[in-house]
């Protein structure tokens, strides 16, 4: 492989945030993973507290956007492209997640591209969120249904 094919198969700024997404998977406090997060282009307004195991779409991950005082907990996934099933073979589409301030997301909890969780929401461990969010709803299931307001 040329230095040039490298390059072309593997663009620098491909290699730039896949850098600092592997440096968040390292053993360290939830306010340093925000910011290799951030650094990996992961819009994060204020401080966010990220935990360990968190994964986010490589490919995208500038589609992502954390508000104020988010905390996200160990193992869950963050994807911002997904499968068209309306295109013959197979055809991807980008979408963004928008996590409004104040959101709490529990252990393993999947999000699917193309949301908003809305302001003070809670999403229960192990959920699978395919569809917005309400400020200050809880929801929790795979796939996640609303289960209550809370109190604001």
């Amino acid at each position: 492989m040329t230095l040039k094919h490298f390059f072309e198969v593997y663009p620098p700024k491909l290699m730039w945030r896949k850098m600092w997404i592997g440096l968040a998977d390292l053993p360290m406090m939830p306010q340093h993973r925000a910011k290799c997060l951030k650094m990996a282009g992961v819009n994060i307004k204020g401080r966010a507290m990220i935990y360990g195991g968190v994964g986010v779409d490589t490919v995208y991950p500038d589609s992502i956007y954390i508000g104020k005082g988010v905390r996200i907990t160990a193992g869950t996934k963050i994807l911002t492209h997904y499968l068209d099933p309306s295109q013959p073979g197979v055809h991807f589409r980008r979408g963004e997640v928008h996590i409004e301030d104040d959101v709490f997301i529990g252990l393993n909890v999947c999000i699917c591209s193309s949301v908003t969780i809305g302001k003070g929401a809670i999403i229960g461990a192990g959920s699978v969120v395919t569809k917005d969010i309400l400020p200050y709803q809880v929801w929790a299931g795979n796939p996640a249904r609303y289960i209550k307001d809370r109190a604001k």
